[in-house]
């Protein structure tokens, strides 16, 4: 029967220049090649060009589906069949007569369906590649190659299968990216109700699949030129249509910058970068200022000589005051400088005497803080050095006998650890403990000063 020309449309256009060259000679692939122009120039749209779209997309086109959205699924979805191929390599077993390929597709209740089988030429034994047609639509299968020897027989050892699976590709495009408690595009780690987590409006926002196996999804990070950030999990997602997401990210692992958020899909198309993907991490106060005060509890450690006279290792009437500026904020922790003051009053009233005096103590500070549980509670390290002022201490006998009293200046270093916890967004309390060693040619004093105080941050 006579083939119409459709039919002879479709098998000449189908074989391209390889094919051609494998099963003619060469003038028999320029004859079927001019022909193929001539045809093609000359007569409408082929019915199987015309019905390519309807195999390929498998979605729906909505009010908002733009000339444009269509040429941006052309490269995975709507592509003209003569534009989209699914090549099928494999690794050469030798010299062998032939092999066979057979593609099953797998279903979602684990049944197995063959739908393409394939003996290959002398020349696909030597480039193992053949192109698959008719396209396999989108789902999971499982490939068997079987090898023949030269005499024919199957080479059972050789046989191999595996699996794949083949995705749809949708380009995802992001409009939106939105921090909702400020209902901005910036992000402030500074913020005590911060929880890291950020709406993206869009299109084809799918979930995401960590074992790669579904047909199609996104994966979603925050990237700019130094890093590249994923969320720590999708927090809400609009199924039905895919146009919303809620990501949550680890603030302690978000560095300041400005980021845009990119939106890829399973065959590597992403979204574009331009000012609707863009993301701002940063701190809403640069320097903050604390100060801080309190009661402490000092207690002698180590050289007795004040506890010879005044027959006590405590120093209950004390107190502190500190005052630090954190000018440096990363993620990872703040920096800063400080200067810490402690006053202690001592009496001691013995059979003999009695004793008293003070002890002043100034030191400057390095600081270290790191904010935990959503910044609502701040730790902090702290170390550095100073003075100690033994003030006016005075023996006192009986009679109205006094001795002369004993002001020194002695060198002394300090390092303590803190825990600040907010009550609100600038009162906190602090509960800390200092280690402060005083050097002198008499004496090599240890003292530990646990304290308790209440702060309010600038």
């Amino acid at each position: 029967m006579k083939e119409s020309w459709q039919q002879e449309m479709y098998r000449i256009v189908s074989l391209c220049p390889g094919h051609a060259y494998r099963k003619g000679f060469f003038f028999s692939k320029i004859f079927f090649l001019v022909l193929a122009f001539s045809i093609f120039l000359l007569c409408p749209k082929p019915a199987f060009a015309q019905d390519a779209s309807d195999f390929l997309f498998d979605g729906e086109l909505d009010s908002e589906t733009t000339l444009d959205d269509m040429f941006d699924l052309t490269q995975s979805e709507i592509a003209l069949t003569n534009k989209i191929s699914q090549p099928f390599s494999w690794t050469s077993a030798g010299d062998v007569l032939k092999y066979r390929i057979e593609i099953d597709q797998i279903g979602d209740d684990g049944r197995t369906e063959t739908v393409f089988v394939h003996e290959t030429t002398e020349e696909e034994n030597e480039t193992c590649l053949i192109y698959i047609d008719p396209l396999l639509p989108p789902g999971q299968y499982r490939s068997t190659i079987k090898v023949y020897n030269i005499l024919g027989g199957l080479e059972e050892d050789l046989t191999s299968t595996d699996e794949f699976v083949i995705r749809k590709a949708y380009r995802p495009e992001v409009r939106n990216v939105n921090y909702p408690l400020y209902m901005r595009s910036t992000i402030y780690l500074d913020d005590l109700d911060n929880d890291g987590i950020i709406e993206v409006e869009g299109r084809n926002l799918f979930m995401s699949d960590e074992e790669r196996a579904a047909v199609a999804f996104t994966d979603y990070y925050l990237k700019n030129d130094n890093r590249t950030i994923w969320p720590e999990k999708i927090v809400s997602h609009d199924d039905d249509r895919n146009r919303k997401i809620k990501l949550q990210f680890n603030m302690n692992r978000l560095p300041v910058g400005e980021y845009h958020l990119f939106a890829q899909d399973a065959s590597g198309l992403h979204s574009e970068e331009d000012s609707s993907s863009q993301l701002v991490v940063k701190f809403k106060k640069w320097l903050d200022i604390d100060v801080e005060g309190g009661y402490m509890f000092p207690v002698i450690l180590h050289d007795l000589t004040i506890n010879h006279y005044f027959e006590t290792r405590l120093m209950p009437v004390s107190a502190q005051l500190r005052v630090s500026v954190i000018p440096l904020k990363f993620h990872w922790g703040y920096l800063g400088f400080g200067l810490r003051t402690a006053y202690s009053r001592s009496k001691g009233d013995l059979v003999s005497y009695t004793i008293d005096g003070n002890l002043i103590q100034a030191h400057g500070l390095f600081i270290f803080q790191k904010p935990v549980l959503r910044r609502r509670v701040t730790l902090e390290l702290h170390g550095g050095a100073g003075m100690s002022y033994f003030h006016n201490y005075v023996f006192h006998y009986p009679y109205n006998i006094n001795s002369d009293p004993l002001n020194t200046v002695s060198f002394s270093a300090e390092a303590g650890a803190a825990a600040q916890i907010y009550i609100n967004k600038r009162l906190f309390v602090e509960v800390g403990a200092d280690y402060v060693i005083t050097l002198n040619k008499d004496m090599n004093l240890g003292i530990i000063q646990p304290s308790l105080g209440v702060g309010w941050q600038f």
